[in-house]
């Protein structure tokens, strides 16, 4: 269409000269100008046709020039763009290459964008991330380290020279590349997340809190998250001091209960401390306002070893203190049960777990229910609870308890997990619940001996045995 419109428009231009040639020949008169000693007369219509044609040629003359002065430019230029495509291309195909796996290819294409673009910071950009798909973390931290001294290219090659020197296994380097992004003024959120991650796996406490308060300064972390890492952080510095500097314990103790009250290892290990100093009331009212921020088996173990070898009275009263701080909680009404079991009040512990087992049936709650049945004195219905416990769900924060007492005895990988778990989450369920390990123990209080009573018996059953509450009928 747009070649038939134009074979038109030549021959209306064609047309239009042809019309005013013959207007002009027919035009009276002529022009006379010298030629050396002679005058010569040209048809006045001869004589503009002639000076239109004349001014043609200069016209293509002065063109031909002038595109022969710029043609260098336009072959430099037409050679530049051309290098440009190439480049690009090759950057673009280089960078998915990279990305896709493919590391022969992506090196390939790397070093042909080598050759042809002319900006050093994709050159690097892609010579990085080739050798990172090639497994060369020294080639690539060379190449993002060249990248960090080119204008807008600082940020950027940090970072990939962080993660490369980790990848080498050089922790130190990768820390010190994330604290210099860090002091540059930038709204990016890796170089805080890149120095925490790397100093918690370190198990380097003191310098993660730093950073921890450096990020929440910045908002690059929620103020929540920020009070639960801080208390783990806090915590795991104070199990980890030496026994020499039990004050800095302490106090370090104290910050992780005053940043995440419901944080319940900062409370179990306060009190552990104030007790080895024989601070017990001290030690109780910590257990009783982490019990009422949020209960947890460890607390209640915790109070009853208080005073070794304490009495029944005493100990009662301090763990009904515990459930008094936050009665209408799942753990209380527990905690309540075993202080009924405790006085040989063995009807009044069964109507309590029949209730929480009616709400969810556990191998904790099982195992309880035996032992209040074997103290009223129906084994047979307790024998059935013993078989339920066995296939029951386990309870997530018992698994904190070993078998000798002990709770929340992390090591340092574990600390570095909780920081994530109940940092972000609120998580508090120990590794050995993810791995293997039912609370078959969960049944059997640990406690140190009394000083003066001996352990409650159950009393023997006076006339027929009727059952305290109704229950299921046994299938078997």
């Amino acid at each position: 269409m747009g070649r038939f419109f134009l074979f038109i428009a030549v021959i209306l231009l064609v047309s239009a000269g042809a019309v005013l040639a013959a207007m002009a020949l027919s035009m009276p008169g002529e022009v006379t100008f010298p030629v050396g000693n002679e005058i010569v007369a040209v048809h006045s219509g001869a004589a503009a046709i002639g000076i239109v044609v004349l001014g043609g040629i200069l016209a293509l003359g002065w063109w031909l020039a002038t595109a022969l002065l710029v043609l260098p430019g336009r072959i430099s230029k037409a050679r530049r763009m051309s290098q440009t495509r190439k480049a690009n291309a090759a950057l673009a195909e280089g960078l998915l290459a990279a990305e896709g796996g493919d590391s022969k290819a992506a090196l390939k294409l790397a070093r042909r964008a080598m050759r042809h673009a002319e900006d050093e910071r994709l050159k690097l950009l892609l010579e990085a991330r080739a050798a990172e798909a090639n497994d060369d973390w020294a080639g690539a931290e060379r190449a993002w380290g060249l990248l960090t001294r080119l204008p807008g290219g600082q940020l950027a090659g940090l970072r990939g020279a962080a993660t490369a020197a980790s990848e080498r296994g050089d922790l130190l380097t990768a820390e010190n590349r994330a604290r210099e992004a860090l002091a540059l003024k930038s709204d990016a959120d890796w170089p805080f997340n890149s120095l925490f991650d790397l100093q918690v796996s370190k198990g380097d406490w003191d310098k993660a809190i730093e950073t921890l308060t450096h990020g929440e300064k910045r908002a690059q972390i929620e103020a929540l998250n920020a009070k639960r890492r801080r208390a783990v952080l806090h915590t795991a510095k104070a199990v980890g001091l030496p026994h020499t500097e039990k004050m800095a314990a302490q106090k370090a103790l104290g910050e992780a209960i005053r940043s995440a009250p419901d944080f319940p290892p900062s409370a179990y290990h306060g009190a552990r401390f104030l007790m080895t100093d024989g601070k017990v009331k001290a030690a109780q009212g910590v257990l009783e306002l982490g019990w009422k921020a949020r209960p947890h088996p460890a607390l209640a173990q915790m109070s009853r070893r208080l005073i070794p070898q304490d009495s029944r009275f005493n100990i009662a009263a301090r763990l009904k203190g515990l459930a008094d701080s936050n009665p209408n909680h799942r753990e209380s009404r527990i905690l309540t049960a075993e202080i009924g079991m405790d006085a040989a009040d063995w009807v009044g512990a069964i109507r309590i777990l029949a209730l929480l087992v009616e709400e969810n049936p556990t191998a904790r709650l099982c195992l309880l229910m035996e032992r209040a049945l074997k103290g009223y004195g129906d084994p047979v219905e307790a024998q059935r609870w013993g078989r339920m416990a066995a296939s029951a769900s386990r309870e997530a924060d018992w698994s904190d308890i070993d078998p000798k007492g002990n709770a929340f005895d992390f090591d340092r990988a574990g600390w570095s997990r909780m920081v994530y778990a109940f940092g972000d989450v609120g998580d508090l369920v120990h590794p050995r619940y993810e791995s293997y390990g039912r609370e078959l123990e969960a049944g059997r209080v640990l406690a140190l001996p009394l000083a003066d009573e001996g352990p409650v018996t159950p009393k023997a059953p006076q006339g027929p045995l009727t059952q305290p509450l109704d229950y299921a009928p046994d299938e078997d």
